[in-house]
């Protein structure tokens, strides 16, 4: 019991650190208004930023895939904007899946924390464990690993597995979407954009 509250206090205090790391990204954003739309993204609604089909399609550079993953902390955390989790998961699915592992590593969280539905630790584990695949930033790999262990605690040995299985595939689709390799993202986001 007292090894539970431990590990349950350290995963606590870890949200906390990633929570308010990510806050600190989302504040240190270029001069755009909250709820902006970065190129590449379709016009905003009343009811949203809508994401037309061709979204995926244009090529996106750096500064694009940092906003995208921006704008998805925003509406993750209603700073700016009212707060709507699923359109952070299509924001940051847009920027994960052009290979861009800080927002891969936050889809993985809204997966853990079940801001979009209920806790899944299976896809949390797999997005995060992409985003070491792929190379996080140095600043952010320790924090990342961490995180990967707890979801694996929680998920527990006999499913890790079926975890990785999926990882893989994510990998997978990564590789074909945004025409990258893992270890290629460790000098995209850590070259200045963020």
């Amino acid at each position: 019991m007292k090894g539970h509250l431990i590990i349950s206090s350290l995963a606590l205090v870890c949200l906390c650190v990633w929570t308010l790391d990510l806050f600190a990204a989302a504040s240190s954003s270029p001069d755009s208004p909250a709820g902006a739309a970065p190129r590449g993204v379709s016009s905003v609604s009343r009811n949203g930023v809508s994401i037309g089909p061709t979204a995926l399609d244009s090529e996106f550079d750096q500064r694009d895939l940092s906003a995208l993953n921006l704008l998805g902390i925003r509406y993750a955390k209603g700073q700016g904007v009212n707060r709507d989790p699923r359109l952070a998961m299509r924001f940051f699915l847009l920027s994960a899946l052009k290979g861009y592992t800080p927002a891969m590593a936050n889809v993985g969280t809204l997966y853990e924390t079940g801001a979009i539905g209920r806790p899944n630790q299976h896809r949390a584990y797999a997005w995060v464990r992409t985003a070491l695949s792929f190379g996080v930033p140095e600043k952010d790999h320790d924090a990342t690993v961490l995180k990967l262990g707890m979801i694996a605690a929680r998920l527990g040995s006999n499913n890790i597995g079926a975890a990785e299985r999926l990882a893989g595939a994510i990998a997978t689709r990564v590789v074909e979407t945004c025409q990258c390799s893992p270890g290629e993202e460790t000098e995209l986001a850590s070259n200045g954009s963020l």
